[in-house]
């Protein structure tokens, strides 16, 4: 799989209506890390493992391998932060045995270093792993009490007795809540692509979830877990999103989320980790890595993935718009199309892998008028760039 940027002369691109939440928050695609599968097997076992040094050490590590400048600012826990009991006044609380300095000292730590510092709530009355409180019927107090800790970004998911009370409705009040505090934060809504999320979710927040839960395998297919999509695996989510068409939701300050990346985890491989990154940079969605950052060597295939900064500005492409699939070709190959905001465009050329016996040996072509940009101009002169080898 290959990308290439062709540069083109006097492309007129149509102005899309998208409307989307905007609080100044998530106007790129977020970039950072999530603890989630740091530390622990994707919590499958939950054992909850993230600490206040699991946080510092990782924060470390970002600014030291020049990930921060990089534009990966932000650090989040997910559901293991807090104890199963509000306190005495119905405030949500850290557990100190894990966070002894409190979540505003974590945040502190990771402000002083130039990030944004992001925590996690459910919907309903309970949180997914541990039966942690939920934000169901607190929604203001939580609000407050995590923006008063310094929080930067909430993400808020799916689990718990939501008492019948629709999607839209929850986390349109969430949303309501956290504009009423004094401090600008990106909402994560994480509804697992429910309720034809993608019709709604830019309105009320900056990022949201657009299916299942993503796991690191090349393929997982079928309901394996609660939400929308066609499995868990990497290649089943392009599927997904190929059936979604990104172009006709994502937009600046609403971005379809495709879960976080799994990047060189020790079930992905270099070629499905490259080509997880790949497509999360095409769709503009955002780029919250889940694996373990403080294990990095300048010339690991890890660091050659998620340091790639050409194929990051793909992702970060101030039109903010999503690449469509365009061709779908029976024998597996595909191409993949996204235009840009100074008249290139970027093309992926893709292989997935489903014809079997020669999955590993066919080769992917376009026609340069097939491009939605050309509309059938096939007198073109064009500049190829391969982004993954940085050569013309």
């Amino acid at each position: 799989m290959f990308w290439f940027v062709l540069p083109l002369l006097h492309v007129v691109l149509p102005l899309r209506s998208a409307h989307a939440y905007n609080n100044g928050m998530g106007k790129t695609p977020p970039m950072g890390w999530n603890s989630w599968c740091t530390d622990s097997l994707c919590n499958l076992l939950g054992k909850d493992p993230c600490t206040e040094k699991e946080v510092q050490t990782t924060v470390v590590a970002m600014v030291e391998h020049g990930l921060l400048e990089l534009g990966y600012d932000y650090v989040a826990l997910d559901d293991c932060w807090s104890t199963t009991e509000r306190d005495a006044d119905g405030h949500l609380q850290a557990d100190t045995t894990k966070f002894p300095n409190g979540m505003k000292a974590v945040a502190d730590f990771v402000h002083a270093r130039g990030m944004k510092f992001g925590l996690y709530t459910s919907v309903g009355d309970e949180t997914c792993k541990g039966k942690r409180p939920g934000s169901y019927a607190h929604f203001a107090d939580d609000a407050k009490t995590l923006t008063a800790w310094g929080v930067d970004m909430i993400k808020m998911d799916h689990c718990g007795n939501k008492h019948n009370v629709s999607d839209q409705e929850l986390y349109g009040t969430m949303s309501a809540a956290l504009n009423q505090t004094d401090r600008p934060v990106l909402f994560s809504l994480c509804s697992w692509g429910l309720d034809n999320v993608w019709e709604w979710g830019a309105n009320i927040a900056q990022m949201y979830r657009i299916q299942m839960d993503h796991l690191p395998f090349w393929k997982l297919s079928g309901k394996r877990s609660a939400g929308a999509g066609y499995g868990q695996g990497t290649y089943d989510i392009i599927e997904w999103m190929a059936t979604l068409q990104p172009s006709k939701w994502t937009t600046q300050y609403g971005w379809m989320d495709p879960d976080f990346l799994m990047t060189e985890y020790f079930t992905m491989d270099f070629i499905g980790s490259r080509t997880e990154y790949t497509f999360w940079s095409l769709w503009s969605a955002p780029l919250l890595i889940s694996t373990d950052l403080r294990k990095l060597a300048s010339e690991d295939d890890k660091m050659r993935i998620i340091t790639n900064k050409e194929v990051i500005a793909i992702n970060q492409d101030p039109l903010g718009t999503g690449g469509d699939r365009i061709v779908n070709n029976t024998d597996g190959t595909q191409v993949w199309y996204k235009p840009l905001a100074n008249g290139d465009v970027c093309v992926v050329l893709y292989n997935s892998g489903t014809n079997n016996e020669q999955k590993r040996d066919l080769l992917v072509s376009v026609h340069w008028s097939v491009l939605p940009a050309w509309a059938g101009n096939v007198s073109l002169s064009v500049k190829v760039r391969d982004l993954w080898e940085g050569l013309d």
